[in-house]
């Protein structure tokens, strides 16, 4: 079977790497710094650590094992888990549905940092003043021959990678990354704490402040966990069933992965809000942030050419490396539900984000309906899935068994997180998109 010709990780290092390149994508560089320095700062930090080791590791450690112990991807996953006439392998479609919406709907982002390291690069923004930047970037997104020459070099540099398989391709690409995507924040937070006014981006960034705390702090933290990990996004299942070594500690990994994600956090708000501050530039969230308000300061500072490329060339890896591993996951489900030739998958796969994406060149406002169907709907709803099955329907023992949890703290501690804390988590995430 094709599939079986390019399963499995070449190492737990590059399983490691695929997964935080998973994981660690544009949305927690854009949007946790943001975050967090408007709900309380260090206080938001702590809460987010709790949640992440309540609802964000025990999760995890469930979709992976599903994965892990079936040696399949969603659909069959379930098939191969799930009690006798049951219809739980339903659920695998909502997983794939997600993962790839998700990977498609996204392309306009791929577009705009491939477009702003070229613009940077080449001095595009040189002289301009702030409305400048902001009318470029509105320009920007009207022009659609730009657009899609930048979303057809995502599209292109995605099919190349993910034609060579797991291995040749994204763990290989993925374990040069994320490093490099490491060494990219640590230098951009070193040349932004040198810039006199810095200090203040540290305080928006850290200080507890309690009158910016508030139960949405709790709710904002919640969210941002849950979405950051990527839970019921397909991806996690699909790559626990790539993991080869029978003994692999699922919980210890899925720990690795979680602690990188809230490490990419704070890094990005080192690497944000020192520079914003230091000019005095608004400190937004999201689009407005990256592509509207940083040219002002990289503009501003001396080799800010430099940097800002450096900039966007992080954000670049940090978008790719997400990409990529979305959609070796969604190859990965094709050729294992219908024997599909890796070819064969690819090209259905590119196809569809092709279409998706042009969509969302075409209509932002589409492309944030989309966001918020996918987010709000089809991922909470497969992660609420993921914790009945794990907990009540396929069990704790055996899920806690399947990830080769042994320690009798761990596993009391999974299974009170994964049958009764995750449940009330997700919930309380879905009910708060209809009162919010």
């Amino acid at each position: 079977m094709e599939r079986e010709k390019n399963k499995g990780f070449g190492s737990i290092f590059g399983f490691l790497m695929t997964m935080i390149g998973f994981a660690v994508g544009v949305g927690s560089l854009w949007r946790f710094p943001y975050v967090c320095g408007t709900n309380g700062g260090a206080l938001f930090i702590l809460t987010y650590i709790a949640v992440i080791l309540l609802v964000g590791i025990p999760l995890l450690t469930a979709e992976m094992s599903i994965g892990f112990k079936s040696r399949h991807t969603a659909v069959v996953a379930y098939k191969a888990l799930e009690p006798a006439g049951s219809r739980w392998h339903l659920a695998g479609y909502v997983h794939l549905a997600a993962g790839w919406m998700i990977n498609a709907y996204t392309t306009p982002i791929y577009a705009w940092v491939i477009i702003y390291i070229w613009r940077t690069a080449t001095g595009f923004f040189s002289g301009m003043d702030a409305s400048e930047v902001g009318s470029s970037f509105d320009a920007l997104n009207v022009n659609r021959p730009v657009m899609f020459l930048g979303a057809a070099i995502a599209w292109g540099l995605l099919a190349i990678v993910v034609s060579r398989g797991l291995q040749g391709g994204v763990e290989k690409i993925c374990k040069v990354m994320i490093p490099s995507l490491g060494v990219i924040m640590v230098v951009c937070i070193i040349i932004g704490l040198r810039l006199p006014g810095s200090f203040a981006g540290l305080q928006f960034l850290f200080d507890p402040d309690i009158s910016k705390f508030h139960f949405s702090s709790f709710t904002a933290a919640l969210g941002q966990a849950f979405f950051a990990i990527g839970i019921g996004m397909l991806a996690s299942m699909v790559f626990g069933s790539c993991v080869n070594n029978e003994k692999e500690h699922l919980l210890k990994d899925c720990s690795i992965i979680s602690v990188s994600i809230i490490i990419a956090g704070i890094f990005a708000g080192l690497m944000i809000f020192p520079i914003c501050f230091a000019f005095d530039l608004e400190p937004a969230a999201g689009v407005s942030l990256s592509l509207i308000t940083l040219p002002n300061a990289f503009n501003a500072v001396a080799g800010g050419r430099i940097i800002g490329t450096l900039f966007y060339v992080g954000f670049f890896f940090a978008a790719f490396s997400s990409s990529i591993s979305l959609a070796e996951a969604i190859v990965n489900t094709l050729m294992d539900m219908y024997g599909w030739s890796r070819k064969k998958a690819l090209a259905v796969t590119v196809a569809g984000d092709i279409v998706v994406g042009s969509i969302s060149i075409f209509s932002l406002d589409l492309f944030d309906k989309m966001d918020v169907f996918t987010c709000n709907y089809l991922v909470i709803i497969g992660a609420f899935i993921i914790a009945i099955f794990s907990g009540w329907v396929w069990g704790i023992e055996n899920m806690l068994d399947a990830a080769n949890v042994s320690s009798p703290l761990q596993r009391t501690w999974l299974k009170i997180c994964v049958k009764y804390v995750c449940p009330v988590a997700i919930a309380v995430i879905f009910i708060g998109n209809f009162v919010s």
